[in-house]
């Protein structure tokens, strides 16, 4: 039951950040609109900007769950392409663009610094990609020390780059054939770089 009731307020906390903005939403319409108190509220998360950052936390979560749970078997290549597939589509979608709003924000005030790093924006995106590059690694007895940095690199070559080409430079298109042969494309390049994602 309670694991039950912080889930509805972390969606209802969620959806009025998303409308209302950090700044706009108050903890009054959030525990009305859950149907709860605000010393509720205030109990389980201390203050708005915590409630915030766990509403954030909740959304990603939430969203990336399916797609860690359903990376098909494959090349190492396969699963990153299948997995950037997925992280750009959501990317892009209207709610992750309110909650990439919402990450802006996080980090802008600087809330990411006073506990451990949440795991919202490219972080938890990040976190999808670099279980498939150990698991190789791993497969060809080869060091990973450097693993989460390429992780960074590979989701910012697939997911981050097209994203700002879609939404804000506009010069490429958000057809499924354009995001494919992008992807594609990168993934050639990427793999002269990351030896581990060469084979097809």
């Amino acid at each position: 039951m309670a694991a039950r009731l912080g889930e509805h307020i972390l969606e209802v906390a969620l959806r009025q950040f998303i409308t209302e903005g950090a700044e706009g939403a108050s903890m009054d319409r959030i525990a009305a609109a859950a149907n709860v108190s605000k010393r509720t509220l205030y109990t389980r998360y201390g203050s708005k900007k915590a409630l915030l950052v766990a509403a954030t936390e909740h959304g990603t979560a939430r969203h990336l769950k399916p797609i860690r749970s359903a990376i098909p078997h494959g090349t190492p290549r396969e699963q990153v392409l299948h997995v950037a597939r997925k992280l750009l589509d959501l990317s892009l979608s209207e709610e992750l663009i309110g909650i990439q709003t919402l990450v802006d924000w996080i980090a802008k005030q600087g809330l990411e610094t006073n506990r451990p790093r949440p795991s919202i924006g490219a972080t938890a995106g990040v976190s999808v990609i670099l279980p498939i590059l150990r698991q190789a690694a791993s497969n060809l007895d080869s060091r990973d020390d450097d693993l989460p940095f390429i992780a960074g690199f590979v989701f910012d070559a697939l997911v981050g780059a097209p994203r700002t080409r879609i939404l804000w430079r506009r010069d490429l298109a958000n057809t499924a054939q354009a995001k494919a042969d992008y992807l594609e494309r990168t993934m050639d390049l990427v793999a002269q770089a990351v030896p581990l994602l060469a084979g097809k």
